[in-house]
């Protein structure tokens, strides 16, 4: 018979007996038996994934244009630091005039409108004008209200200068700026730029549904950031999960791409020197110190901690010794091979 295939039956025979079996310690004759207490873990490193440093939508600041730019010449880089009130950006050509005029005019028939709505809201209340007049009378003055305060939010952000076919933006907040040129110059609505707020700017990875409860925080390099939430919607095998925002020690910038390493929750686990593990069958065991002997117990791998195993074993090992060395030969009088 094949000497692989009668090893596979032995094994087969034995592995069902080996739980239920105590090796002495006296039998151990001259090994050196170490003995180590197995350490509880709160998080366990799982496989590195990639992530990016970004934003979620909706949390930076937009300045949208209010009508088409042929030239913009930013005054900053994409990523930069800017404060409150910093020049970012100049627009040029003569639709700058235009804006300008738009502004004057959107203000002036406002109070136009104003004027007429709260002459006309005293008759209306006392039924002196029908209601489809005063709905008339509304919408147009609703209509010129939003039209100004697009304006004036834009216009909010401009300064001063001498050049009528130029206008210069300032950054409505202290944040990061993040922008694209685009080649066509900007349409009305597109945004000129994004502010983000530093509390805004955090890590996003893409993990592997199996872990979405699991993982707590995401590692790269030294900088350890708490996950805040986890989407969930799948994206194929993975969900989407945004860690709580970038410490300033992290030094990482808006946009860059790092490999990061989730932070598993490991309720009931343990770490242990790897050489503490060993296999039988399909079987993985530590041994247990029980009096005067050694009883193998499974365990499930987690993952691997540096240069330990991270495990759940099926019974709590609080206040147990686990042999930590000449795990092989033990290994050995298990399968009934004798010592080493």
């Amino acid at each position: 018979m094949n000497r692989n295939l009668l090893a596979a039956l032995v094994l087969l025979v034995i592995a069902p007996r080996v739980l239920g079996q105590t090796v002495a310690l006296a039998d151990l004759g001259a090994f050196e038996l170490v003995f180590q207490r197995a350490q509880p873990v709160a998080t366990y490193p799982g496989q590195p994934v990639g992530a990016v440093v970004t934003f979620r939508k909706g949390e930076a600041f937009a300045v949208p244009s209010p009508g088409r730019v042929q030239q913009i010449e930013y005054l900053v880089e994409p990523g930069a630091s800017v404060v409150k009130g910093q020049s970012f950006a100049v627009l040029r050509g003569p639709e700058m005039h235009h804006f300008e005029m738009r502004y004057d005019s959107s203000r002036a028939l406002l109070a136009g409108a104003q004027r007429r709505f709260d002459a006309n809201k005293a008759l209306y209340e006392r039924k002196a004008i029908s209601e489809s007049r005063w709905l008339e009378i509304s919408e147009k003055y609703y209509t010129l209200l939003l039209e100004y305060e697009h304006m004036r939010h834009f216009f909010e952000l401009v300064v001063e200068d001498d050049d009528p076919d130029a206008l210069t933006l300032v950054a409505p907040l202290a944040s990061v700026i993040d922008y694209s040129a685009a080649d066509g110059g900007v349409r009305e609505g597109d945004s000129i730029a994004l502010f983000v707020p530093p509390a805004a700017i955090r890590l996003q990875a893409a993990l592997p549904i199996s872990v979405r409860e699991q993982v707590v925080a995401l590692r790269t390099g030294s900088c350890e950031l708490a996950v805040e939430r986890v989407s969930a919607l799948t994206d194929g095998f993975f969900v989407q999960a945004w860690s709580s925002p970038l410490a300033v020690s992290c030094r990482l910038l808006l946009g860059q791409q790092v490999l990061a390493t989730p932070l598993l929750q490991a309720e009931g686990a343990y770490s242990l020197p790897r050489y503490a593990v060993f296999q039988l069958e399909r079987q993985t065991l530590v041994l247990l110190r029980d009096g005067d002997g050694l009883v193998p117990v499974p365990v499930n791998l987690l993952g691997v901690q540096g240069e330990d195993y991270v495990l759940r074993p099926e019974s709590s090992l609080d206040g147990r010794e686990v042999l930590v060395s000449s795990v092989s030969a033990v290994q050995g009088i298990l399968l009934g091979l004798g010592g080493e």
